[in-house]
């Protein structure tokens, strides 16, 4: 039997299609927030949140509220939590069941990488707007004064710190299933070693950024020649979103993930 005659009884080939692919994986990271599981996960962090503000924030006043926040919630407990939640998502992207339903799609991998992770990180934003409601509510408490513009600022730090720890969780579970190992490592060297030296080389580390945008824009310190600004240390942000996220992406369409092994 010729190949032609062959060819005719197969079926034709799904045409890769980048917006249904985008619809799935968002329904599908989507679905994982209505699981009573996940709320119940989530009460019981908002709770330990709540117990950790009440008890690190009791001492002071506003001012001492705002320089705690800044350097447990918005550079510490955020950056960590996104990680861990990005690297794991990532990891059940590539055990086998999931592989044989997703990358059987004719979809590039990087485009499944992308959209993976667009999804989570709107996800996770979705969560931490209600542990943010438990900061504003602290915030209140504490008198903090312009409470809207502390708000804010508080918000948009928020916002950056998932966002690029997020893309660094997804980097690292592409590179093995020890991911936190990999996050201990960068977080010892880079964000507490390098991120305290008092030269450019702090710029590498993504939480030293935020802290010093963060006493500047909410006065903590004076301002001067050198002091980042807000669309400065967003871009610099970002910019590491994108190398991190192609270094993901790379790792990711290399890799061999058929089979059930695990590394």
């Amino acid at each position: 039997m010729s190949s032609a005659t062959v060819e005719s009884f197969l079926p034709p080939r799904v045409a890769p299609n980048l917006a249904r692919a985008w619809g799935g994986l968002w329904r599908l990271t989507f679905r994982r927030l209505l699981l009573p599981g996940h709320w119940l996960l989530l009460a019981i962090g908002l709770a330990v949140l709540t117990a950790l503000f009440a008890g690190g924030s009791r001492a002071g006043g506003s001012d001492h509220f705002i320089d705690w926040t800044t350097n447990f919630y918005v550079t510490f407990l955020v950056p960590v939590l996104s990680f861990m939640a990005a690297g794991g998502v990532m990891r059940d992207e590539m055990k086998s069941g999931t592989v044989d339903y997703v990358l059987t799609r004719p979809i590039p991998r990087p485009a499944v990488l992308a959209f993976k992770y667009a999804a989570h990180v709107i996800c996770t934003q979705i969560d931490f707007l209600i542990a943010f409601g438990v900061v504003v509510g602290f915030a209140a408490a504490h008198d903090v004064p312009g409470l809207a513009s502390v708000a804010a600022k508080f918000f948009f730090g928020q916002v950056l710190m998932i966002t690029a720890f997020s893309a660094f969780g997804f980097l690292c579970a592409t590179i093995t299933s020890r991911y936190i190992v990999i996050g201990l490592a960068y977080g010892g060297i880079i964000e507490a070693g390098v991120g305290q030296i008092p030269t450019q080389l702090s710029r590498l580390s993504m939480t030293h950024q935020m802290r010093e945008l963060l006493a500047v824009w909410l006065g903590r310190v004076e301002a001067h020649a050198a002091s980042p600004g807000v669309w400065s240390t967003a871009a610099i942000v970002l910019a590491f979103v994108v190398v991190v996220l192609t270094a993901a992406a790379v790792i990711f369409s290399l890799r061999e993930l058929s089979g059930p092994a695990d590394a």
